[in-house]
């Protein structure tokens, strides 16, 4: 009768400890127990008494077309994982922004739910996406910067057509764009980039085929300013290209791109007879396959305007593989960039980077080496000139201060919650420039190469959704030009 009993008291006890547990692991899925934390960068010291914590589940919720591993892809936690509670913050913030950088979402919240009794959470983010498809028509200045075409507007430098581009298509972050652009710059292009081709989703490709015709074309630079040809029915430029890319990734932060590219160039006769220099091999036709390499450090917050963090890359080019047997191109190029971004104390910034670029070859043609003056690669003051040179090196600066920091408002009128759900921001920044460029080919006439260039000022830069930065300065450089310039990417 003892033995019965102690039995049965036994079978009692593990039958409600089961049943308990079973209750406890039900809640814990289920959301019962638990206190729920909305994520702001920081988690309050009382809401994990535990030193580490169990993630059990993470969700997602409002993807309606990105695909769930393209979004675990991101994360730097997975279930199951323990997490130490004075590394929980980071992990969370660090996921949402890598979210955030894939350009596919306008905002990404971060839930937290933490179990009542147990060392466990559960993590939810909650999107809202972009529009992915973009079919507009094209009108824009065809100048090499906002700033070029106000210096001297002219309405026959612009360019029209249409544009086709479907983001995050089939919702596995696929990017395919169709291009009809007439005009000043005529570009007729397809375009198809897969980020991910295998299960471990680190391999990626790319393809690009297209035809640029131009009927004004640069053939000289002057005083810093770019000297034109044009010709009535006459094509300056006829550029057929085609590239392939493969795309390597490497965790989060880390990424390498190898490029394989086939160019041909057709020149107006007209163009070698002003400058011999102009094209490879004083050439009308200059076909060659090229051969590119890249890789990427990104460690940046968010990428379209950083406040923090910090980015390095390396990018190597060979134009010219002695492949065809009329190939006259030969010239290798390596170019790199850093920057770094600091927060100094809430609402208060500094960033600094530096631009650089070798390059190297029998001979160099004018049409096919840039300078400063070109994209991102400037000098502030000097947005008016093109500084042709070979090699080139730019340090840039900039201390702002957050007028208005990062706000979220909702357009009342317009329903659809991808455009009606906005964020901005609005900066006040001081900055300084100071830059070099040595030009061997085509100095004579232009007295900004090879020689020491600064510039300083003060600036407005709006941010807000879809990556769209505005950027109002006032800048003066050394050689005492002043002016206001308008930009439409970040500074550094």
């Amino acid at each position: 009768m003892i033995n019965r009993a102690i039995f049965l008291f036994l079978w009692v006890g593990l039958s409600i400890t089961g049943l308990y547990s079973q209750v406890h692991i039900a809640a814990l899925e289920h959301g019962s127990f638990m206190k729920r934390h909305e994520f702001k960068e920081t988690i309050p010291d009382d809401l994990v008494a535990a030193d580490y914590l169990v993630i059990k589940q993470v969700e997602f919720e409002g993807n309606e077309s990105t695909r769930h591993h393209i979004l675990q892809r991101e994360l730097v936690f997975s279930p199951g994982d323990t997490i130490r509670k004075d590394e929980l913050a980071r992990l969370l913030q660090q996921s949402r922004e890598n979210l955030l950088n894939t350009s596919l979402f306008n905002f990404v919240d971060v839930s937290l739910f933490v179990h009542d009794f147990l060392p466990a959470a559960n993590v939810k983010f909650t999107f809202v996406e972009r529009w992915y498809i973009w079919p507009f028509p094209i009108f824009e200045i065809a100048e090499r910067n906002l700033n070029d075409w106000i210096s001297s507007p002219s309405f026959h430098r612009t360019n029209y057509g249409a544009y086709i581009v479907k983001e995050n298509f089939r919702g596995r972050m696929e990017r395919v764009s169709i291009l009809a652009r007439a005009g000043y710059r005529q570009n007729y292009s397809i375009n198809y980039t897969i980020p991910y081709i295998n299960q471990a989703q680190k391999l990626g490709l790319g393809f690009s085929v297209g035809l640029n015709l131009r009927n004004e074309l640069e053939y000289m630079t002057q005083g810093n300013t770019q000297v034109f040809y044009s010709e009535d029915g006459v094509n300056a430029l006829n550029h057929f290209y085609a590239h392939t890319r493969v795309f390597y990734r490497q965790g989060i932060h880390h990424t390498h791109n190898f490029s394989l590219g086939y160019n041909r160039y057709r020149f107006a006769d007209s163009l070698l007879v002003l400058n011999p220099q102009f094209s490879p091999g004083s050439e009308t036709r200059a076909p060659f396959f090229s051969l590119g390499y890249e890789f990427r450090k990104d460690h940046r917050d968010i990428r379209a305007y950083p406040l923090r963090g910090y980015y390095f890359d390396i990018r190597l080019l060979r134009q010219g593989l002695g492949l065809l047997r009329n190939e006259k191109m030969d010239m290798t190029t390596a170019e790199t960039s850093i920057r770094r971004f600091w927060e100094l104390h809430p609402r208060w910034f500094f960033a600094a980077g530096i631009n650089a670029k070798v390059s190297f070859g029998d001979f160099q043609p004018y049409y096919l080496q840039q300078g400063l003056g070109f994209r991102g690669d400037i000098v502030r003051g000097y947005e008016n000139y093109v500084i042709d040179g070979q090699h080139f090196g730019v340090l840039k600066s900039n201390f702002k201060y957050a007028l208005i920091p990062n706000t979220v408002t909702r357009i009342g009128f317009i329903n659809n919650e991808k455009f009606s759900l906005i964020h901005y921001a609005l900066y006040v920044n001081f900055f300084t420039d100071i830059g070099y460029v040595r030009d061997t080919y085509f100095f004579k006439g232009n007295p900004y190469s090879n020689t020491f260039l600064g510039g300083s000022g003060i600036g407005l830069d709006l941010v807000t959704y879809y990556d769209k930065v505005f950027r109002t300065e006032f800048s003066l450089n050394r050689h005492g030009d002043v002016g206001v310039f308008l930009h439409l990417i970040a500074p550094i």
